[in-house]
């Protein structure tokens, strides 16, 4: 089956609303369009904007009804609840300091939700949508964009399997330039991410290391135990920290580091993983994710390459394309989407509607975990535990 692809026989699309996403926003339209490569989504309502007038542009822009064009997540929650073509799934692709209020209504009053990583600002808010979603096991998705690359799902069924034998080190490193650059010339985006108001305790962290440490413990299956985190802020003009260095304790015995940057040059989007085991290593770049590397032990390196016959049933399930013809970071944010609808359709089943799971608001608890418990490490130069959920 191709997920993306597969338009006959026709399926039926999910309602959905979006909060956030008026003119400004960068990720908005980026779900927008994973949205519609899936087929299975029909945006009918949202909140697109504070401001009345972008809501009503963005609303009318994306065919949206006037009368489902909201000016506050309250009245949004409350109508779309009460009607009997409601939305079936809110999606919160609003600043990180916007995220918690949202998504607490939508709960409560009982629509599934897809929200943009990080989930919030502090564990405590974290495990309150935690108790709400799970005294009714409602759907609650949070969007780990990578999760959704077939040679990164790959890399995770190669290693259940055991190809690589015990996993021994991981090192994953997340880095981008846009910050060297002055952040005041980067408009709303660069502005608010320096912010600890509305970006929440870290900057690099909790920006771009919280999908570094999802992908590691996303592939290896491998929680975190403990960690030394070094928070630095090398751009004076930034808030919050631009660079971090922060050593790994993982269940198993297995050791990791993890460093993200927003300010080293030449780099564009260099997000990649190193998983070494007893037998073989595993690597993956995310700006060549066609291919998966495995360098075994006394042995020639093998490359895995999306769309070929031999990779893992998980890489094949999330392929659309052949061999060739490159799928990139939209098609994985679709591949998402289209998981999303699976288990949406699966109603309080969702967990096991698929074979991947899904990164939901418990692994959202951990990025924020992971955020509040290296600013403690920073600070006191020590290793702090890391609780398992």
């Amino acid at each position: 089956m191709n997920l993306l692809t597969d338009d006959i026989p026709g399926r039926r699309r999910l309602r959905a609303g979006m909060l956030g996403g008026g003119r400004g926003s960068f990720f908005a339209s980026r779900h927008r369009t994973a949205m519609r490569l899936t087929n299975r989504f029909e945006l009918v309502a949202g909140s697109f904007s504070s401001d009345r007038q972008t809501s009503i542009e963005a609303g009318e822009a994306l065919g949206v009804a006037r009368d489902r064009i909201y000016f506050s997540f309250t009245d949004m929650a409350t109508a779309e609840a009460a009607r009997d073509d409601g939305i079936e799934v809110a999606i919160v692709v609003t600043p990180n300091h916007l995220h918690f209020e949202p998504c607490k209504s939508f709960l409560e009053a009982g629509i599934p939700v897809i929200c943009e990583k990080p989930l919030v600002h502090s564990s405590e808010q974290a495990r309150e949508l935690q108790r709400i979603a799970a005294a009714n096991e409602t759907f609650f998705a949070v969007t780990y964009t990578y999760t959704g690359y077939p040679m990164v799902r790959d890399a995770r069924a190669r290693i259940r399997a055991g190809d690589i034998g015990q996993v021994r080190f991981m090192h994953v490193e997340y880095l981008l330039e846009w910050l060297v650059n002055d952040p005041s010339k980067l408009g709303k985006g660069g502005t608010w991410r320096g912010d600890p108001a509305k970006a929440g305790p870290t900057g690099a962290l909790g920006d771009i290391g919280t999908h570094a440490f999802n992908i590691l413990e996303f592939v290896s299956g491998l929680r975190c135990t403990a960690l030394s985190a070094n928070l630095m802020q090398t751009v004076d003009s930034f808030g919050l920290d631009d660079t971090d260095v922060v050593q790994l304790e993982f269940e198993g015995g297995a050791n990791g580091v993890l460093w993200s940057s927003l300010a080293a040059p030449g780099h564009r989007n260099g997000l990649r993983f190193k998983i070494v085991g007893s037998k073989a290593t595993l690597e993956w770049r995310q700006e060549a994710p066609e291919t998966l590397t495995m360098s075994r032990l006394g042995q020639s390196d093998l490359t895995y390459r999306r769309g070929q016959a031999d990779i893992t049933s998980d890489a094949k399930l999330a392929t659309s394309l052949p061999a060739g013809s490159p799928e990139g970071y939209l098609e994985a944010l679709a591949v998402l989407y289209s998981d999303y609808a699976t288990a949406l359709e699966a109603g309080r089943n969702w967990r096991e509607a698929l074979p991947v799971p899904i990164q939901d608001v418990y692994e959202g608890l951990r990025g924020v975990l992971l955020s509040e418990i290296s600013v403690r490490s920073s600070a006191s130069k020590s290793w702090v535990s890391f609780p398992r959920s």
